[in-house]
């Protein structure tokens, strides 16, 4: 082979791998029936906190027992709008179902403090009827109680867990149908990933249906395709939670579709 056809084969491959690893482009398409991301870069900015913002979107926080006792008052006071609270998980290793210990007082005060709700579900299931019996067990934990927000399937690698830290193409499939559950249910659903599991085992194509909440750590946000949840950090501090906090932001529809 000629030396300059070696070098333009090396340049398309190199060109392929870089596409694959970092996803669609804003323009370009992979999947057609998934809604690109049209927000753009220049649009986002950092407030006086130096925490990320857009255009109508509203500030947020997730949290968990982990945050221990929170004063939702102070949250909110300090421009926090809504929270989706951790409803319960799945154990990393025996595997048994469990409701997060502070899920009832954080319901009760964020809602007095007037914070929109939703909830997660940690979910470490190895099969799709895994994944129906962790919807069934949240219906049983909500019990009906209201929620602005949607639930969250919110599926990760646990190296020392059940699922041997491996990722696989299934989660797509247990997120729906852990999602198709939740909305006979008569609640929203909605599936929570990384960049990573969004390019490349999630199959939005099957989950458009759902909201979707994508983790990307940084001051704006580029995944492909378009989400309605933003968490941009792990390490956020708000006024009212004593330990580091997970933050997030809620995009504005009418923004997006102006």
């Amino acid at each position: 082979m000629k030396q300059s056809g070696l070098r333009c084969l090396l340049a398309a491959v190199l060109i392929c791998l870089s596409f694959c690893a970092c996803g669609p482009s804003r323009t370009g398409g992979v999947i057609p029936d998934i809604p690109r991301n049209t927000r753009r870069g220049e649009d986002f900015s950092l407030d006086e906190k130096g925490r990320p913002s857009y255009p109508g979107a509203l500030l947020g926080v997730d949290v968990s027992a982990h945050q221990r006792e929170i004063d939702w008052e102070r949250v909110k006071a300090d421009g926090v709008d809504f929270a989706i609270l951790r409803v319960g998980f799945r154990g990393n290793t025996v595997g048994g179902l469990k409701r997060d210990e502070r899920f009832a007082e954080n319901y009760v005060a964020a809602r007095k403090a007037g914070l929109k709700l939703g909830v997660y579900f940690y979910s470490q299931a190895v099969s799709e009827a895994e994944a129906r019996e962790e919807a069934e067990y949240v219906l049983e934990l909500l019990d009906g109680i209201p929620l602005e927000l949607p639930v969250f399937f919110d599926w990760e690698e646990a190296a020392d867990g059940r699922s041997g830290g491996n990722a696989t193409s299934q989660v797509g499939a247990w997120a729906k149908a852990f999602c198709e559950i939740i909305t006979a249910g008569g609640y929203e659903a909605g599936v929570y990933f990384n960049q990573r599991y969004g390019y490349s085992i999630m199959h939005l194509e099957n989950l458009t249906d759902y909201s979707f909440w994508i983790a990307e750590y940084k001051d704006s946000q580029s995944f492909g395709y378009q989400a309605d949840f933003w968490q941009f950090t792990g390490s956020g501090h708000v006024d009212g939670i004593d330990v580091i906090v997970d933050m997030d932001l809620m995009y504005a529809p009418e923004v997006d579709h102006e």
